[in-house]
């Protein structure tokens, strides 16, 4: 069985710095799938999967418009359902997106394909309509890696990934003690192990900024729901250990930051409560899952560069994700 991750819209990107891929990447790795790029000839799969994107938030993105480049994908894609391909919708239902009334919209403008017509429309909505969602959950595993955007790099083949972009430890595990539990016994699944990914986006915006709390009261605090979750859920936990820091002049996207700030305290302070954070929680028992050391002892600007994602970001690379060098 040939499998193929795909986006109809915007080709996923080749590079392995690309945080884009890296999310089709995981998909891929547990489907024993290759990512399609722009000249893959679709055609030649079994199985084709419809990867909307790590950041989708409902919309075509198209800084090109409706070209012809989009519609010779959309044009295969169509052919591949006509020859009875099956066609799954990877984290998202597409009876709810609504592509097909969005292409309607394009109808006619500059940017749009003359061969975008409303015979190529209903196809689309016939196809979207017809294709089955696919989520992590309905795969045959039972581990859990659950957390924020960095739980991606964290992840292991074996693991699903609940990712929440923008979760932060303070607001999964203090505020709503709850929130771990009813994710786990929401999901239908008899879980394993539970690996937590949380910490990352309080130490890069928040406990600096707020004073409060310490390096050792937040990592003791995490360490005891660590234990009382595991008591509750009768299964072991793991955590993931906060990302390495890197340097202030990094260039971060407007969805990365918080109050319009790149982040608040220096890079010194940071770094600082990173490593007390992580040697408080060792010291409470807590099992964790750990990118290299060395990661942590590197220049900043060195560890963006080589570890990081290309360009500007906040996540770890593909290339350096745990599932590729098994930290």
């Amino acid at each position: 069985m040939k499998r193929v991750i795909m986006n109809p819209f915007s080709p996923l990107p080749k590079s392995d710095k690309s945080h884009v891929r890296g999310w089709a990447q995981v998909w891929a790795e547990r489907l024993n799938a290759d990512i399609a790029d722009k000249h893959t000839d679709i055609s030649m799969y079994d199985e084709i999967y419809i990867d909307h994107g790590v950041n989708f938030s409902g919309g075509l993105n198209l800084f090109g418009g409706f070209n012809d480049e989009v519609m010779s994908r959309v044009e295969e894609l169509i052919e591949c359902s006509d020859n009875f391909v099956k066609i799954y919708s990877l984290d998202y239902d597409m009876r709810d997106i609504g592509y097909a009334s969005q292409m309607a919209k394009r109808l006619g403008a500059k940017s749009t394909s003359a061969r975008l017509t409303e015979s190529v429309i209903d196809a689309c909505r016939a196809l979207f309509s017809d294709a089955e969602t696919l989520t992590m959950y309905n795969l045959s595993l039972d581990k859990l890696i659950l957390g924020d955007s960095h739980s991606v790099a964290y992840s292991l083949p074996d693991q699903i990934v609940d990712r929440n972009n923008g979760k932060t430890l303070y607001s999964a595990i203090i505020k709503d003690p709850n929130w771990v539990i009813n994710k786990v016994k929401s999901s239908g699944k008899d879980i394993k192990h539970l690996t937590l990914c949380l910490g990352s986006i309080d130490i890069r915006f928040h406990t600096i900024r707020c004073g409060r709390p310490d390096a050792a009261s937040f990592a003791k605090a995490y360490a005891k729901a660590i234990h009382d979750l595991g008591n509750k859920l009768e299964i072991p936990i793991s955590a993931c250990a906060p990302v390495p820091i890197e340097f202030e002049e990094r260039r971060i996207p407007g969805t990365g930051k918080y109050e319009g700030e790149n982040f608040f305290g220096s890079r010194q302070e940071r770094l600082n409560f990173t490593l007390q954070f992580i040697e408080t929680l060792k010291l409470n028992g807590v099992d964790l899952v750990m990118p290299p050391k060395e990661w942590y002892e590197m220049d900043g600007e060195k560890y963006a560069k080589e570890i990081m994602e290309a360009a500007s970001s906040v996540h770890i690379a593909p290339k350096n994700y745990n599932s590729i060098l098994r930290w």
